[in-house]
């Protein structure tokens, strides 16, 4: 009997603590794996812990047969910005030492740093990276600095640094950025979740970057929205109520159209799954909603007529985007990044000029305009899926 190749998977989170679409992407993956490949592969994670009331204690769980790290950080000046932690590299060796794994899968590690890396180097442990943001290649990891300057092409010209964040000097920036590319250089294979990062990636210096999308949930049974029942045009912005998702731009531009035919939708992501506001934008109907799980979203994408995923930075991929199109609803998203790869002008959406009020303006005028066109299913080709996803890695990427 040939003997189960071990494989690593990292993230800066993993279930019960669940953060952002990365750390769905992920858990999606380790739950495909284990349910279509437990006889070939066995899985071991390891993750931070978001509780910070003792620093760099390691502790494990069991997630559905699979063992699970998780590592207490510290909560330092930059927590997301560092490169480099001397406790986690440690920690990180003797989680390695330990499982002796054949391949780690490092995603999203942010908080827990590249000293992971560095670890694996140290032991002669090959990796592969799946990078989805800019925390690679920029100090700002979704290309937005605190003024609003949007690095759409990250930063191309290595000697060309832009104004680092508070409290960095531009030698440490410069320092993060030459550490990070040698680590990331030492992997065996780069992976980007989108074509479009796939190219942004080539062009800071990575040429061997290929793409590797994200899937939709396979375990999850999307069904087609169901609001003809009402009669205004529903918008949902579900991603979050950050600047650079794009939040604060729908609001301005909602609030100057006045538009009583249209009503929106909001997640607040600080807020928890009972969380429910009402207001009002211009003449707007809003409603603020909390977090949901996962198992809910279906509910709430049946609920809206389009989504609006105008983002000012080049998203990785768009998460949500998908979801929405998997359930018939259309997609307004920027026209840069992989939020609109999917997006067939028209057919089951419209992109909009990233960062631009009057674009936005006018697609949103445009449907409002027409509900009974939006109130309609989208149509969209056939969406990956994670098992589709996993079924790449296994042939493509985990033979190293």
């Amino acid at each position: 009997m040939n003997k189960k190749m071990k494989i690593a998977i990292v993230n800066v989170f993993f279930p019960p603590y669940s953060i952002g679409g990365a750390t769905r992407v992920v858990a999606d993956n380790v739950e495909s794996l284990l349910n279509n490949h437990r006889n070939e592969f066995e899985v071991v994670v390891f993750s931070s812990h978001p509780d910070h009331e003792e620093d760099y204690v390691l502790d494990s769980y069991a997630h559905r047969g699979c063992r699970v790290y998780s590592l207490t950080t510290k909560l330092i000046h930059n927590l997301e910005w560092n490169a480099e932690n001397d406790a986690v590299e440690k920690a990180f060796k003797q989680f390695l030492e330990f499982e002796t794994p054949d391949l780690i899968h490092f995603h999203c590690v942010q908080r827990l740093t590249a000293s992971m890396l560095k670890a694996a180097q140290k032991l002669g442990t090959p990796y592969i990276v799946t990078v989805h943001d800019a925390w690679w290649i920029s100090d700002y990891q979704f290309l937005v600095d605190k003024q609003g300057q949007v690095y759409a092409n990250g930063h191309e010209d290595s000697l060309s640094i832009p104004k680092p964040p508070s409290g960095i000097s531009e030698v440490e920036s410069l320092q993060r950025r030459m550490k990070l590319k040698t680590l990331l250089h030492g992997a065996k294979k780069i992976l980007a979740v989108s074509d479009s990062f796939t190219d942004l990636y080539k062009r800071n210096g990575f040429a061997n970057c290929e793409t590797s999308k994200n899937g939709l949930s396979s375990g999850m049974k999307w069904q087609p929205k169901s609001t003809k029942s009402k009669e205004n045009l529903v918008l949902g912005h579900l991603g979050g109520m950050s600047n650079h998702k794009g939040y604060d731009l729908l609001n301005t531009c909602i609030s100057s159209l006045n538009l009583d035919s249209v009503e929106l939708i909001i997640a607040d992501h600080s807020k928890g799954p009972d969380y429910v506001r009402k207001s009002m934008w211009g003449s707007s109907m809003v409603t603020f909603i909390g977090r949901q799980a996962q198992d809910s979203m279906v509910e709430i994408y049946k609920s809206i007529d389009v989504l609006v995923a105008a983002s000012i930075w080049p998203e990785s991929f768009g998460l949500v985007s998908r979801e929405a199109l998997a359930c018939g609803c259309w997609v307004v998203a920027s026209d840069i990044g992989g939020i609109g790869e999917d997006i067939d002008e028209g057919v089951n959406g419209h992109k909009v000029k990233a960062g631009s009020m009057d674009d936005l303006k006018r697609v949103i005028q445009m449907m409002a305009n027409n509900p009974s066109k939006y109130k309609e299913l989208s149509k969209s080709k056939a969406l990956r899926s994670s098992d589709e996803q996993v079924e790449e890695l296994v042939k493509h990427h985990y033979q190293v």
